[in-house]
């Protein structure tokens, strides 16, 4: 068995099996070229972005302290490109592009109950998501055609605000649902009570505590003059009121702590309306993605050079196993 070799042997050896390698070469050249040369053509497009500040539409729209407001003119910090770097890559953003652009006849997507486990496969190979040393969002695109990577990169940016707007309506319906039963529910509750105050006014029960304030001293006065006429007038009056006094001023104070609620519920209807019912852009578009007629992949001298590389590697080792092999059973 042979212990090893040295720089010299070993060349000796390789300039030995040039034939060898030279049978390889061209194979692998002839063999790859045809392999590339079908290999289809692909075209690269690329959508530069940068991620907005993500804060409620309300609350940056219509907050009526100033004070409170968020700037949304500002660009996002580094949670904010992450936040949008998950809603880039999220499997409900690549389903709503897939069928947007048929993706799954322009990517020849196998049509079974694995589709959607294809699609993720192909989307890996065909699209990058990444974020830059400037914290903006890169969308790099292939496609079998110029103008089509440029729609599909472009489309990418487009759907995130139409997912991120899905993804919160569950929320925001909710909420808004809460609130909106709240607001209605209070104006309901204000109208039952002025109704019920304007039957109790018609009886004559206009303002209880000051109606009593007066009422007693007319009847005081009354008193002092000996006026029976009066005397009654303002008995039956008081009557009244001893009767109907304490329900109106129950009403009158529940429609005050309704009106200085009213203010605060009809605010928060107004917010939850405006986020249930608006889309805010998750992101500025930097650069849009336009077709590039100049062929991405693939670069077929590369990989010829490579398998040629490798093919030759594979022969030296069989060639050097093989000599080893030999030598081990003389």
């Amino acid at each position: 068995m042979t212990e090893g070799i040295s720089t010299k042997d070993f060349l000796i050896r390789v300039f030995k099996w040039k034939k060898i390698f030279l049978i390889v070469t061209v194979a692998t050249i002839i063999i790859m070229g045809i392999i590339a040369f079908l290999m289809p053509k692909q075209y690269k497009s690329t959508a530069i972005l940068f991620a907005a500040r993500q804060f409620s539409v309300s609350k940056l729209v219509i907050e009526a302290n100033a004070g409170n407001q968020e700037d949304y003119m500002q660009i996002g910090d580094e949670d904010d490109c992450e936040k949008l770097i998950q809603l880039l890559s999220s499997d409900a953003l690549k389903i709503k592009v897939a069928n947007a652009y048929n993706l799954w006849d322009r990517w020849k997507i196998k049509d079974t109950s694995f589709s959607y486990h294809y699609l993720r496969l192909k989307w890996e190979d065909m699209v990058s998501i990444k974020r830059t040393e400037f914290n903006s969002v890169k969308v790099e695109v292939y496609d079998y055609t110029a103008n089509g990577a440029a729609q599909i990169a472009n489309g990418i940016s487009d759907y995130c605000d139409t997912v991120k707007y899905e993804m919160t309506k569950t929320i925001s319906s909710q909420v808004l649902g809460i609130v909106k039963k709240e607001y209605e529910n209070t104006l309901l509750r204000m109208k039952e009570l002025e109704d019920s105050l304007q039957k109790l006014r018609l009886l004559g029960v206009l303002h209880y505590k000051e109606q009593v304030k007066a009422y007693t001293r007319s009847y005081a006065k009354a008193i002092e003059k000996n006026d029976g006429t009066a005397m009654k007038r303002l008995e039956a009056k008081l009557d009244t009121l001893k009767k109907y006094g304490g329900a109106y001023q129950i009403m009158h104070d529940n429609l005050d702590k309704y009106g200085a609620k009213y203010p605060d519920i009809k605010a928060k209807y107004d917010e939850a309306l405006v986020n249930a019912n608006t889309i805010l852009p998750t992101k500025f578009i930097v650069e849009n993605a336009k077709p590039n007629e100049y062929k991405a992949r693939p670069k077929r001298l590369i990989l010829i050079g490579l398998a040629v590389i490798a093919n030759n590697f594979i022969a030296l080792l069989f060639m050097l196993f093989k000599e080893r092999f030999k030598n081990f059973f003389h």
